[in-house]
């Protein structure tokens, strides 16, 4: 429901209340007046029943469908039909040659401003009513304007252009004035559609630019005062569909950089902060597009890198205003918090969507500052992204920023090394981010030394598996020791590096998950580089297919009674059940596969092995279960 409609009602029943008020006042009643104080004490006062309420009058309308229709339907229909006929008339008096053109169109034109006129005055009565007479009026004087450039052609495109526009940003300063929007909305289609309606081929991209941005710049301005958000949609669409489609690959390198910087910065400020999606969509994805644009027909750079840095400040200042970001939005603010403040809210899917990609951006736009040494150092690039977003995000503690900062300098490690380097590298970052939590009282490292440290994991048995070749020694070869490195950043991590409270679940299932993950790499690892071992030794096939079983065996059992012994020692039941599963599996590899497949020295070492180690197993349990009892 609009503010007329409220104002309508609540008139309504103001009078409803004053017709009341007559009828139970003896000696009449006026609106004006204070009302009398009650002369009988409260104790013996009766309250008299509260009268019916009567029936609006019957000038009243009877219901809301009616009083639309009355009012706002047949409004618009009445403009529309005026607009229509002051069309038909200029057609048929150019037709039949009734009157000059010059005379035609100067009569449109005051015909307008008297309709206008007419708004103006009734506005303050008839809010709706009067600021659709002054809409009515300008669009005639917008119309006379154009025919008397495209269809009389007793004026050039330029003066008909300036025409249009003076009368669209006049009737932006009355919609200032009365506040209505949709004032302001009409106000910025006449002004942007006048190029296209009166421009011509040998129009310049450099004037329509400085056309575009000056228009762009007054009404921006009343929309972003007023808060009009169709309003400032309309000129942000304008803005940048008619400087793309009319100069997009005409205009001077250096006007189209400007032109999106200023224009993109602007929008996406305003768009931020009052929560518009789509003024900030359009004015991102158009700021940026222009900068491309212009990059294309420039000799230098760096001005392109200059105006990357000037269009991603917005974006900063609005992370940095606002720095939750979880839990994200996929819709409007929730109407059920109205009291939470904005910063103390989580980002929405696209804040996060700019920001994040902001980074990606301004590494494209650097690149191009000296193609040839990012392009043998690979890893600079991300290094150099990567340094200002750290800076920003540990020097207070800014998640996002710090966030963006981690995964460009895991890129640049990425980019820059190779095998097991890589993997290296990764790992020491892995240990560098959690390492910071401690000292500065932060809790976001640890989730980038989590991450950090899965993608070493993911290049190590992926990509650096893959190529390791047989020169690669088993147990100390390179690719081996940077599982060690990995399965002892795991055990770091777990120990107490990655910082978990009582009350964090989160954290505390990343420690239990990364103490599983070491003891699954420690397992079969060691499992693996046996099997290696003997496969490089220069031993028969079968010989070395039948000592890796038996040493496999042999460690699996080791490794079984090794978790049982610690989770007795250190009272820990999850690793004695653990070793007891690590148990199981030894038993079921010695009876099914050992038995049926080593020959008979490998199979008695196999089976006495697993009798040893399950009766010293058993003995642990039988000790460590007396004082258990006892207590």
């Amino acid at each position: 429901m609009s503010t007329d409609d409220r104002l309508e009602r609540l008139e309504r029943r103001v009078e409803v209340l004053e017709a009341l008020a007559r009828k139970a006042a003896p000696g009449g009643f006026d609106a004006g007046a204070p009302l009398p104080a009650a002369e009988v004490p409260v104790e013996s006062a009766t309250v008299p029943p509260h009268p019916a309420v009567p029936p609006p009058p019957a000038s009243r309308l009877p219901d809301l469908t009616e009083q639309w229709i009355g009012q706002r339907g047949l409004l618009a229909v009445g403009v529309v039909a005026l607009l229509m006929a002051t069309g038909y008339l200029l057609k048929l008096s150019f037709e039949r040659g009734w009157i000059s053109p010059v005379m035609r169109c100067a009569g449109g034109a005051m015909l307008g401003a008297v309709v206008g006129a007419v708004g103006w005055r009734l506005h303050q009565q008839y809010r709706t009513y009067g600021a659709a007479l002054v809409g009515c009026g300008c669009g005639i004087i917008y119309l006379s304007v154009w025919a008397a450039c495209r269809l009389y052609e007793v004026i050039p495109p330029t003066t008909g252009i300036v025409g249009l526009a003076l009368v669209s940003v006049a009737l932006a300063m009355i919609a200032l004035a009365i506040d209505v929007e949709a004032l302001g909305t009409a106000a910025a289609l006449g002004a942007f559609t006048a190029p296209v309606l009166l421009g011509s081929n040998d129009a310049n991209a450099n004037l329509l630019l400085l056309y575009l941005a000056s228009m762009a710049a007054g009404l921006g301005m009343v929309a972003a005062r007023r808060r009009w958000r169709l309003t400032m949609f309309v000129v942000a669409a304008s803005y940048f569909g008619v400087g793309i489609a009319g100069a997009g690959e005409e205009a001077l390198p250096w006007a189209l950089l400007l032109y999106g910087v200023i224009g993109g910065t602007a929008g996406l400020f305003v768009g931020l902060r009052e929560q518009w999606w789509e003024t900030r969509l359009l004015t991102f994805s158009g700021g940026w597009v222009l900068l491309g644009a212009a990059s294309e027909r420039m000799t230098v750079h760096w001005p392109v890198f200059l105006a990357g840095l000037v269009l991603s400040l917005p974006v900063w200042w609005h992370a940095m205003a606002k720095p939750k970001v979880l839990p994200l939005r996929v819709g409007p603010r929730s109407p059920e918090k109205p009291d939470v403040p904005r910063a103390a809210e989580g980002w929405s899917a696209g804040e996060a969507l700019y920001f994040f990609s902001t980074p990606l951006l301004l590494g494209w736009a650097a690149y191009g500052l000296a193609p040839d040494r990012f392009d043998a150092m690979p890893g600079l690039l991300p290094l150099l992204v990567a340094v200002p977003y750290l800076l920003a995000g540990y020097l207070r503690p800014r998640p996002p920023f710090a966030l963006v900062g981690a995964t460009a300098a895991a890129l640049a490690a990425q980019a820059q090394w190779s095998g097991t380097l890589e993997v290296w590298a990764l790992l020491g970052l892995a240990l560098l981010w959690p390492a910071f939590d401690h000292p500065l009282g932060r809790t976001d490292g640890r989730w980038y030394g989590v991450l950090t440290w899965g993608a070493a994991m993911q290049h190590l048995l992926e990509d650096s598996l893959q190529a390791r070749t047989a020169a690669d020694a088993a147990f100390v070869g390179p690719w081996a020791l940077a599982l060690w490195g990995a399965t002892t950043t795991a055990l770091a991590l777990a120990a107490g590096l990655v910082k978990a409270t009582a009350n964090e679940g989160e954290a505390r299932l990343a420690r239990s998950g990364l103490w599983s993950f070491a003891g699954l790499l420690t397992l079969f690892g060691v499992t693996a580089e046996i099997r290696r071992y003997f496969e490089l030794k220069s031993l028969s096939r079968v010989t070395a297919e039948l000592a890796a079983g038996l040493a496999v065996s042999a460690w699996w059992l080791v490794f079984a009674a090794a978790l049982i012994f610690v989770g007795f020692t250190r009272s820990i039941k999850p690793l004695r059940v653990a070793g007891l599963g690590v148990a199981g599996l030894a038993v079921i590899k010695v009876i099914v596969f050992d038995l049926s497949s080593l020959d008979a020295l490998y199979r008695v070492g196999s089976v006495f092995l697993l009798g040893l180690v399950m009766l010293s197993l058993a003995y642990l349990y039988y000790r460590y279960d007396r004082p258990e009892r006892s207590s």
